[in-house]
């Protein structure tokens, strides 16, 4: 009833003033008219001039008027019509501008022209529809759109929860795990005690939000687990998801989502359960954290035990194994070797007349003699071969599955690149160094790696008393050759 009065009053009122409007300006103008006619068939056109002098004078609504003839010439007029009168179609009259013809001897002589004082614009509503079409559109939209809002607002403030009977809802708040009942469309209508205490709602505000809406820290495009569980119509299990609470901290769940449907298997909502697994989340953070401190802590102590390795293995100064490895990887080749039948060969070799480097250019440069010698044993051998600073200037070489024609060919190349080697760019040296070889392998029945080092060392000493930078293999007593020169 308030729409259909508030729409009569606006319409109806409207159309009735604007129509009573025109019609009053019309019947003026016709009487104009009449008069006029009478008074141009008398060609008292004096009397007409003075007349619409009086007529704009004295009616506030008449902007101009004027008397003009058939060939378009003003015959008389007032108030500037020249300038107020628009351009507008002969015999059409508008509500501002009016037009009367004005007949002599029964044909036209010409028309009234009235300019009336600018009111409101007519609008194509107004022209063209009835007050009464005018009214029923208006009462249809303003009905349509105030029940909606009714009918929204009336809906909002229903219990959706209403629908779970009071005693499903005690049992699911025994529940130590939450527990939320959305519809079809999301939107919560039963929360239980353990869920609405975790997050530090009130159930009664929850009804009716949407559950996706609550703050969870989602994905671009991430699909909740009730909503796929409804889309899908499977259980979703074991989905992790966080909540962003109101004072910055954050809940991890573990959700699992069944949905609900008809039976028709349609969904009508879903049934969502969260456990709290915050606290331990967080220990198996701490808990990996150790564990990746313990696996740095424990590859630091591999590197340091490595460290400590090289260092019980390894000669300080040429990098070599030193005597004490050198001997236990001895061992186990001549151990090896026994055990398959392979040939195991050492090599023995001494600077020549290093004691002479040694008093000539101080013990630092003989150091560094060692050194490079030592680096030239190491660059010359396979993979498999074991260098080991024997003691001093001497170096001891073991060549698993190698013959001693082998071990001497090896033993020769090592004695000329060393020989070879330019030590004169060392502006400390003006001398070049030579070395001596012996060697020696398991064929000549050695009982013990022990004994084949010492026959190694005794070609070696061969090799020096038959004037050095030689190689020297070892044969039985009083029988030792050499093998080059």
């Amino acid at each position: 009833m308030s729409i259909f009065l508030t729409g009569d009053l606006f319409f109806g009122n409207r159309s009735d003033v604007l129509r009573a409007t025109m019609e009053s300006r019309q019947r003026l103008c016709e009487s104009l008219a009449v008069q006029f006619s009478a008074l141009v068939a008398s060609d008292d056109i004096e009397t007409i001039d003075l007349t619409l002098q009086n007529l704009v004078l004295r009616d506030g609504e008449i902007s101009s008027a004027a008397l003009r003839t058939e060939d378009g010439k003003l015959q008389a007029e007032s108030g500037n019509h020249r300038e107020r009168w628009a351009d507008v179609a002969p015999g059409k009259s508008t509500m501002t501008h009016t037009q009367v013809p004005i007949f002599k001897n029964n044909q036209r002589w010409g028309t009234v022209e009235v300019r009336f004082a600018d009111a409101a614009p007519v609008s194509t509503v107004d022209r063209y529809l009835s007050p009464f079409v005018m009214l029923a559109l208006y009462i249809s939209v303003a009905g349509f759109f105030a029940y909606a809002f009714f009918m929204k607002r009336t809906l909002k403030h229903l219990d959706p929860g209403a629908v779970i009977p009071d005693r499903v809802k005690s049992a699911l708040d025994v529940l130590t795990e939450g527990v939320v009942v959305v519809d079809s469309k999301g939107q919560i209508v039963l929360a239980n005690a353990a869920f609405t205490e975790k997050i530090n709602a009130n159930s009664r505000q929850l009804l009716g939000k949407r559950l996706a809406q609550l703050g969870w820290n989602l994905e671009a495009e991430q699909t909740v687990p009730w909503e796929l569980a409804m889309q899908t119509g499977e259980s979703q299990l074991d989905q992790q998801m966080q909540l962003k609470m109101a004072d910055g901290t954050v809940l991890t769940f573990q959700v699992n989502s069944s949905p609900v449907q008809d039976e028709k298997s349609k969904p009508q909502g879903a049934l969502a359960t969260f456990d709290d697994v915050t606290e331990i989340v967080k220990k198996n953070v701490q808990l990996s954290d150790m564990v990746g401190e313990l696996q740095q802590s424990r590859d630091e102590v591999n590197r340091k035990n490595e460290e400590l390795k090289v260092l019980a293995e390894r000669d300080s100064l040429t990098g070599c194994f030193n005597r004490r490895a050198f001997f236990e990887r001895a061992y186990a080749e001549f151990s090896e070797a026994e055990r398959s039948g392979s040939e195991l060969s050492v090599i023995m070799m001494d600077i020549d007349f290093f004691k002479a480097v040694n008093d000539t250019y101080g013990h630092g440069v003989g150091d560094d003699v060692i050194k490079e010698v030592g680096r030239i044993l190491e660059d010359g051998m396979r993979g498999a071969e074991v260098v080991g600073r024997y003691g001093g200037e001497e170096f001891c070489v073991l060549l698993p599955a190698t013959d001693s024609a082998q071990a001497a060919r090896i033993g020769e190349r090592l004695r000329h690149e060393i020989q070879e080697k330019v030590w004169l760019c060392d502006s400390r040296i003006d001398q070049k160094i030579t070395s001596s070889f012996g060697v020696t392998s398991t064929a000549d029945s050695a009982e013990s790696a022990d004994a084949l080092v010492d026959r190694a060392d005794q070609a070696l000493y061969e090799s020096k008393e038959s004037g050095r930078n030689r190689v020297m293999v070892w044969r039985r007593p009083a029988e030792p050759e050499a093998a080059a020169s």
